[in-house]
């Protein structure tokens, strides 16, 4: 039976090399890394990166499986979640941005793994602000 407290270990530095992986990616391809592991209250937002003027909040996923898909990981409450950090961390921005959300994932081992990036993973759901129901 596998240890659950090692195998926890085992999973974070994954995704701690997924997510050091992922920013790297991120630089190599002209993105300038503006925060990493940023907290918001209880919100993580994994890295918010900038690139042509515009902000891009992104969720990194690893998964050693092959048939696990790590971007079906990020369900409506992550997202949720997401939308309502990049309105904190947008509100504080001195000027306007245009925004995103994209997904990194990292499938395989550290030793052996590929990693692919999906900008516009999702988007946040609209919303009106109409008059109250009678």
């Amino acid at each position: 039976m596998i240890d659950k407290q090692k195998q926890g270990a085992s999973n974070r530095e994954w995704g701690a090399f997924a997510e050091n992986k992922a920013a790297e990616y991120l630089r190599s391809n002209g993105y300038i890394i503006r925060e990493q592991n940023l907290l918001l209250g209880h919100i993580e937002i994994d890295i918010v990166a900038e690139k042509n003027n515009e902000i891009i909040f992104i969720e990194v996923k690893a998964r050693n499986g092959e048939n696990e898909d790590p971007a079906e990981a990020v369900d409506t409450k992550k997202r949720n979640k997401m939308i309502a950090g990049a309105h904190i961390y947008l509100s504080h921005l001195k000027y306007d941005y245009y925004w995103r959300f994209d997904i990194i994932t990292l499938t395989g081992t550290p030793k052996s793994y590929t990693i692919d990036h999906f900008p516009d993973a999702f988007y946040p759901p609209c919303r009106t602000r109409g008059s109250k129901r009678r």
